[in-house]
């Protein structure tokens, strides 16, 4: 391990400690962990939790950084369960998470605490990500969940200088790097571990909101992100997690609400994935749902107990992100923004009608 010269001359907060989940990320490590002691966090500070790699990090970490606490897991579940053994075994109050790939900024951290501790209604920071490689272009930014539940990013791949100044109150962030309030991540069930990879952001930062809490983005705090195309093993996951995401966090009245479009979407979504060769996958996925309802009472009493806010104060209509190789034709590219369109006038009439307080 280099020398400390390294640590800088700014102070890091007393009140926040970092964990890290790493999974065969060795050669991104390095450089995650000279960028955190570049805005000043002491090495001790830091926990990382490595998920089965077998790329050396452990033997690497204990050599070149003997004061970062480790924590292994020895089966690979996703990234949630070493998440949640950061949140859980930390003893400060703010939890920087971040992902192993991952670095911060000197200024990232002190918009993301100051406003936290100014404001006790935001339980969340979330930096502006922008990919490693094209700094200058967004990768997550003023992210939302659309009712549909999907994923909204209406910043992905323009230019930062675009965003503007302002802080936003967000719908939904990424796990790659957020500022926790410990409390209020442990209050709303933590990351649920059962989904590997694919909604467990959203299904954590959706409960957040759920609670009556904000997360903040401010426009000086920046992580670059060593962004790269998703494989389509993932395909599964996100079938399976988002329908389950919709039967553990919607309120009953909404999920009736929006038959007439999920008897639009479903078919589509399924004539797509076969017309790519992944027909199969999304049968698989709905076996992977049906086993998970046995534990869905318990999954609804939570969200009951911590609900303070509204489906329709929580959920949005606008386009939603979609895989480029899914949408490669004009033809689908159309569709899909007729399809947009509907789906937004059919949200604002439930807002205005059924789901109106």
């Amino acid at each position: 391990m280099r020398s400390d010269p390294r640590l800088g001359p700014r102070e890091w907060p007393p009140d926040v400690s970092v964990a890290i989940v790493a999974h065969n990320n060795l050669s991104a490590l390095p450089d995650t962990l000279q960028s955190l002691v570049e805005a000043g966090c002491p090495p001790e500070r830091i926990t990382l939790t490595d998920v089965a790699s077998t790329d050396g990090t452990t033997d690497w970490l204990v050599r070149e950084w003997p004061t970062i606490r480790l924590r292994r897991l020895h089966r690979n579940d996703g990234p949630s369960p070493g998440r949640n053994v950061g949140i859980t075994e930390a003893t400060s109050r703010f939890v920087l998470l971040m992902d192993a790939d991952v670095r911060i900024q000197p200024g990232t951290l002190e918009p993301l605490h100051q406003a936290m501790v100014a404001d006790a209604a935001i339980k969340v920071g979330s930096p502006i990500v922008v990919h490693a490689k094209r700094p200058d272009l967004i990768q997550y930014a003023g992210g939302a969940m659309h009712y549909i539940c999907e994923a909204v990013n209406p910043w992905l791949d323009r230019p930062l200088v675009e965003r503007g100044q302002e802080p936003h109150d967000i719908g939904a962030a990424p796990a790659c790097a957020l500022l926790l309030d410990r409390e209020a991540a442990i209050e709303v069930g933590l990351f649920d571990e059962r989904y590997f990879i694919g909604k467990e952001d959203g299904d954590f930062a959706h409960r957040i909101r759920m609670a009556g809490y904000k997360i903040l983005e401010p426009p000086e705090s920046l992580v670059l992100h060593n962004s790269r195309p998703r494989s389509a093993w993932l395909f599964y996951y996100q079938i399976r997690n988002r329908w389950h995401f919709i039967l553990k966090n919607y309120q009953v009245r909404t999920i009736v609400c929006l038959v007439p479009m999920l008897l639009i979407y479903e078919p589509v979504q399924l004539v797509v994935l076969v017309a790519k060769g992944h027909g199969m996958t999304y049968l698989r996925a709905v076996g992977g749902l049906l086993a998970m309802l046995p534990a869905l009472p318990r999954d609804r009493a939570l969200a009951n107990r911590i609900r303070v806010k509204a489906d329709r104060d929580l959920l949005i209509s606008a386009p939603m992100v979609v895989r480029d190789d899914l949408i490669s034709s004009v033809i689908v590219r159309r569709g899909k923004t007729l399809y947009d369109t509907l789906l937004t006038a059919y949200w604002n009439f439930l807002k205005r009608t059924i789901l109106a307080r």
